[in-house]
């Protein structure tokens, strides 16, 4: 008996051993431990809203101190919160097991922990968090990572993202007047395969042309998937006066031939055509990936289309940002950074809406300010188009008098006598056709 009962007590304390030595990866396996110190999301109105994509798990995450000190009301991950299939010079394929364990490194991060203590976060996923480079429908994985990723983010277990295909989300945060939509889109879930450019690497370059994709007019082929189309155009009929669709690769810029929406041209004019005949008003495009920060404008049919680029929180690429942008407006700026919508709810006769670029160390490298009540269709409001100045602008102007209403930068409206004299003014970003009343 007494050789049973030693043997007994080492069983247990061999389990005892085992329990413990079991605890660390327990504790940050993803799951409901990191719940404690997530702060939740906003339930009245907000008008700070903080963006940002890139940031590899090792490395040290300065950044966060920055966003902080914004004290933005809302924070969105726009992709690749952790490199899960490479290390920035090497793919590897990734298992459930590998996933996992990268998402604990960033849940074990005190400079992450503390961000996610301090701002509401939403989020969606881009290549690398996803699991496999510039990957989409194809991934084996992508089952497993969808619920790995949204455990992470402490999605509720009888969320309609469960089990819906796709991470894709929208919320609306606000009073009456002072809505704000927030729209997630998924661009890999759903995304066939990229068409390849057998142009050689050398040859692409010396065109500006970084990445190794061509544009793929296949009519089949699709990026969000017909699900995720009908609940995109449902969305846009949801009353809001700001939204802001959050698409983890670049909209408007299409040059690159990296992994964006210019890969998928029918796709691209799909969702210029759905904004232009939504009639939604306020709609601002937010993307990330390219590691640096750019604003671009372009128009879907007559509505003023802005897109602003945040990427890079640890590292950027100044070679990517040399690749020439026809729409660029802003930037280049090539240092770590983040994104950040300001909305002045208080600015008559309009709102207005700044964007920027903030730099880690905190400063603004660029902004850009635009009324609200600019951010929409003059077909659809049966308002008079605007007009946006040219670049350069006119130095020498006729007297002739057919007066304009001017938007001004600071969100105020002005009369000149002709639309030429109008845009001699620098602070005057466009005009419509007659006096302002």
């Amino acid at each position: 008996m007494e050789k049973k009962g030693k043997v007994y007590f080492l069983l247990l304390m061999a389990a005892a051993l085992i329990a413990v030595m079991a605890m660390p990866a327990l504790a940050s396996s993803g799951g409901s431990a990191p719940d404690r110190d997530r702060k939740p999301l906003p339930n009245g109105q907000i008008s700070r809203i903080a963006f940002g994509s890139c940031a590899k798990q090792w490395q040290h995450q300065l950044i966060w101190d920055a966003v902080i000190a914004e004290k933005p009301d809302l924070w969105l991950f726009l992709g690749d919160a952790v490199y899960a299939d490479t290390d920035g010079q090497t793919a590897w394929p990734v298992t459930e097991k590998t996933l996992q364990g990268e998402w604990n490194r960033l849940a074990d991060k005190p400079e992450f922990q503390k961000a996610r203590a301090a701002v509401p976060m939403m989020a969606t996923w881009d290549n690398h968090d996803y699991g496999t480079h510039d990957g989409g429908v194809e991934f084996e994985l992508k089952e497993a990572s969808k619920r790995i990723f949204l455990d992470f983010f402490g999605e509720p277990a009888d969320s309609w993202r469960r089990n819906t295909p796709g991470i894709y989300d929208a919320k609306i945060f606000g009073p009456d007047g002072r809505r704000v939509q927030i729209i997630l889109l998924d661009t890999r879930f759903f995304k066939d395969i990229y068409k390849k450019d057998p142009t050689p690497k050398s040859e692409r370059f010396k065109a500006g042309k970084v990445g190794g994709y061509l544009p793929d007019g296949d009519p089949e082929k699709t990026l969000l998937g017909d699900r995720q189309w009908r609940w995109l155009e449902l969305q846009m009929k949801k009353p809001a006066e700001v939204r802001l669709i959050a698409s983890s690769i670049q909209v408007i810029p299409d040059k690159k031939g990296m992994d964006e929406w210019g890969n998928f041209p029918l796709e691209r004019t799909k969702l210029f055509d759905l904004i232009a005949g939504s009639g939604a008003k306020g709609i601002i495009l937010l993307s990330g990936n390219v590691h640096f920060a750019e604003l671009s404008k372009s128009y879907a049919e007559d509505y003023p289309l802005f897109e602003l680029t945040a990427s890079g929180m640890t590292h950027v690429n100044k070679v990517y940002a040399k690749v020439a942008n026809e729409y660029r407006i802003a930037g280049p700026f090539t240092g770590p950074n983040f994104g950040l919508v300001e909305i002045d709810w208080e600015t008559k006769p309009s709102p207005l809406v700044t964007l920027k670029a903030i730099s880690e160390d905190g400063n603004t490298v660029f902004s850009h300010p635009v009324r609200l009540d600019e951010l929409r269709s003059s077909k659809i409001s049966g308002e008079k188009k605007l007009i946006a100045c040219p670049d350069p602008r006119p130095e020498i102007c006729t007297q002739e008098y057919r007066p304009v209403c001017t938007n001004l930068q600071d969100g105020g409206l002005k009369t000149y006598s002709n639309g030429c004299s109008a845009c001699t003014d620098p602070s005057v970003t466009g005009y419509r056709e007659g006096a302002c009343e």
